[in-house]
């Protein structure tokens, strides 16, 4: 049964972060991108107002408020040193920088699976005009990718395997721990697509043997749009060629006629130019939320929340879920059909345009995403809302 941690009062406190919340708006949709809470709109103006106002050129804050996001998050994945963080755009940009810079022989094999959100196919499928082979994994019964299915499929051409921590689509939690182990015990290299995961359940790149953690941070973190990051283990890291080179590249880009540097370690290597400060500065406010009441318990209340839904809709005889049924397996994206509605995106719609609601329709799917801030009467509002048409 679902199990809420949060307090009255903490929850409270909690939404009142959102104004969104005192608009009537109630948003459950957090697998496609979240609302920005206070603490993040008031970093993004003050730095706004600084280059509109002020110092205008304020280099070394932004310095600073860079080096302290990548502790933070660093911290946040359980990272050996936040040197391992490198600040792109999004997750398509990690994963790629993982699949262009490897040294790739014709007839080597990536596994991947037929669950994945393009993002994680894309950049190496473009690798298959260059002898690489992409290998399709199932899941079961039940729609979970499970090791065994993985294992069956290794052999000494394998060198990545590449999954989501959580699905987009069903909303699967694969064993990332079993997966990663399974990945040491090959000598393969794990790649990890972040997205739906990060901010709505617990990613321990140490524990997890994860080598590269790809993600944006506008869904489950909270943060603005266009601000991502990779994160590379010490062993990928060592085998890693830039795809892309910039000014800042190298030891000492303000020798600027200096063109014989040596260059960064590849995961600095990657942050080629002027980085995202605004992105970087919302992502560091978006964490601290986070760090104020405790990953560990927000992660607690998604999960909740999400059991709450699923619990919900499994009573009910008109509604087929897709998302797995062991709560071990999902996190905060509860994914089903409703008997008798052959197009969801005309009843999203509908209910975002005449009912201020917003969830979302995905493959002929409903999908819906709570939130730590989200309540069990916004739940029952929405669900009133879609069970009783």
């Amino acid at each position: 049964m679902s199990d809420f941690i949060i307090s009255a009062e903490e929850k409270k406190e909690i939404r009142s972060l959102f104004p969104h919340i005192q608009n009537g708006h109630i948003y459950l949709n957090h697998a496609a991108i979240s609302p920005l809470s206070n603490r993040v709109t008031q970093a993004l103006q003050d730095f706004l107002r600084e280059r509109n106002q002020d110092h205008v050129e304020n280099f070394k804050s932004w310095m600073q408020i860079t080096d302290e996001t990548r502790v933070n998050l660093g911290d946040f994945i359980q990272a050996k040193d936040p040197r391992q963080i490198t600040f792109l755009g999004n997750t398509s940009e990690g994963i790629s920088a993982v699949a262009e810079g490897f040294d790739w022989k014709e007839g080597d094999e990536v596994i991947l699976n037929t669950l994945e959100f393009p993002s994680n196919i894309h950049p190496f499928r473009i690798l298959e005009k260059r002898g690489v082979r992409l290998i399709y994994v199932e899941p079961d019964e039940n729609g979970i990718i499970r090791p065994d299915r993985l294992e069956h499929v290794i052999t000494s051409h394998t060198k990545m395997l590449s999954i989501s921590a959580v699905q987009y689509l069903s909303g699967l939690k694969p064993d990332l721990k079993s997966i990663g182990y399974l990945c040491k015990k090959h000598k393969i290299f794990l790649i990890v697509d972040g997205i739906q995961a990060l901010g709505a359940t617990k990613i321990d790149v140490q524990e997890f043997g994860i080598d590269a953690l790809a993600s944006g941070c506008h869904k489950w973190l909270m943060a603005p749009m266009g601000i991502g990051f990779l994160y590379l283990s010490e062993r990928l890291q060592n085998v890693l060629s830039p795809y892309k080179t910039g000014w800042l590249s190298v030891e000492e880009p303000w020798e600027l006629s200096n063109f014989k540097q040596n260059w960064l370690p590849v995961s600095k290597h990657l942050e080629v130019g002027t980085l995202n400060i605004m992105g970087i500065i919302g992502l560091n406010a978006s964490l601290s939320v986070f760090k104020r009441y405790g990953p560990e318990k927000l992660f607690a209340e998604i999960s909740a929340l999400g059991n709450y839904v699923y619990e919900t809709l499994h009573r009910q005889p008109t509604v087929q879920i897709a998302t797995p049924s062991d709560p071990n397996f999902r996190a905060g994206i509860i994914t089903f059909s409703m008997k008798g509605v052959e197009n969801p995106g005309e009843v999203v719609e509908e209910l975002n345009e005449k009912k201020n609601i917003t969830i979302s329709a995905r493959e002929g799917l409903f999908r819906i995403s709570p939130h730590f801030y989200n309540t069990k009467i916004e739940i029952d509002t929405v669900l009133d809302e879609l069970l009783t048409r």
